[in-house]
């Protein structure tokens, strides 16, 4: 009985002397900087908020006495391998990882890591892209498998369309019942097909030069005012479309200053009617007006966060909003958060937030972290085209794919 009463004073003790070492430590003096664009002094509208690469980002750290107590868990490391397609919903940030072969899950809600088709009929051989309906249905689009495979609001799988051959599809939007598939194979179409059975109901789009065609589409979009909008890649533009393919307008020509494409990948549509292009070439953000003017951009090359290494594309969400307010400078009022992945380095989902400070505010320059600067005005890139293994599309060797 002594003993163990010995022993229950002696973990007492140590739990005791952990509470009073961390009521010791103070806080940092320092504040944190933070990351804006453009950076001051001209009007912030970008803040740079956290980023995340596995697990360890994610979930709840495990304290110094919970380990004593409990003892040391060797764990597995977590995380993402290779990036492409994202997607978010409420908190929760879904990644087709192209390396992993499955569908990772960072719930900043919940603070929980996992992933999702692995095995049985819902494993994932290439995931490319994902994008996710209302319901909260998850449609992957899956290089290898040819085919969108449906997963449900509770991330169990549903079912599998097949995209009709020859295809190679590599990303997909959402409108009402419809799903548009976008192929870049030799066809160079966009599919579209029923939300539920997968029915195709028709297609459109060729390949080539002219407005409606396309070299080699890398994404797709639809706006909310309903219109339809393609990366076209090797023809180095953007595409404005009606959701009959119908061509409203085609801008951009290959280069490396804003308003110009190196490599235009991942496009995204904000509530506001903004276009999201990321550049993989540049490794930039550039935004668009709905007539295809160029406003800013963000982002950029390095190796810090907030930096961009490779990027492929990105997701808009508006309900994720609570969940990363934290992270945002407390003037700054947020209008919807974007999401960007890095297929390279260290930081591979980096969470920007689109929004506005008060008229007449202004930031200490204590506050401010700055990039690389890169010019406006002057050519900026081409920083890293080796896409061998990043780029889900066919080379002009119809057998070379990466990855």
């Amino acid at each position: 009985m002594m003993y163990r009463e010995s022993k229950l004073v002696v973990v007492v003790a140590v739990a005791m002397s952990f509470v009073a070492m961390a009521g010791c430590e103070s806080a940092p003096s320092t504040k944190k900087e933070l990351l804006f664009f453009p950076p001051p002094p001209a009007n912030p509208r970008i803040q740079f908020l956290t980023w995340a690469s596995g697990a360890e980002e994610v979930e709840p750290a495990r304290g110094g006495f919970e380990d004593f107590v409990l003892g040391e868990e060797p764990k597995a490391r977590r995380i993402i391998q290779k990036p492409y397609g994202v997607a978010v919903r409420d908190g929760v940030i879904y990644v087709c990882d192209t390396k992993g072969l499955n569908l990772t899950r960072l719930d900043f809600r919940d603070r929980r890591y996992s992933v999702l088709g692995i095995g049985g009929p819902g494993r994932l051989r290439k995931p490319i892209n994902i994008a996710i309906d209302p319901l909260g249905y998850k449609f992957v689009v899956d290089a290898d498998r040819k085919q969108v495979v449906v997963f449900g609001p509770d991330d169990e799988y549903v079912n599998a369309f097949d995209v009709p051959p020859p295809c190679h599809p590599v990303d997909i939007a959402i409108h009402g019942e419809d799903l548009y598939v976008l192929d870049n194979d030799e066809t160079c179409q966009i599919v579209v097909m029923d939300r539920t059975t997968g029915v195709v109901s028709r297609t459109m789009g060729e390949a080539g030069g002219e407005p409606g065609q396309f070299k080699i589409p890398n994404s797709i979009a639809i706006s909310p005012d309903g219109h339809l909008y393609v990366s076209d890649t090797h023809n180095w533009r953007i595409q404005k479309l009606t959701l009959e393919g119908k061509s409203v307008w085609a801008k951009g020509q290959p280069g490396y200053r804003l308003g110009q494409f190196g490599r235009p990948r991942g496009i995204r549509i904000g509530p506001d009617g903004i276009v999201y292009v990321v550049d993989a070439a540049t490794e930039i953000v550039q935004m668009l007006d709905g007539d295809g003017q160029t406003l800013m951009r963000f982002g950029g090359p390095g190796d810090k966060p907030g930096a961009l290494g490779l990027p492929s594309t990105l997701a808009i969400d508006t309900a994720s909003i609570p969940h990363f307010q934290k992270y945002a400078h407390k003037d700054f009022k947020i209008d919807y958060l974007m999401f960007v992945a890095s297929q390279f380095g260290k930081y591979l989902i980096n969470v920007y937030a689109f929004g506005s400070f008060p008229d007449g505010f202004s930031l200490e320059e204590h506050e401010i972290q700055r990039l690389t600067p890169i010019p406006m005005d002057e050519g900026i890139g081409p920083v890293n085209e080796d896409d061998s293994e990043a780029e889900p599309l066919k080379t002009e060797n119809p057998h070379e794919r990466g990855g």
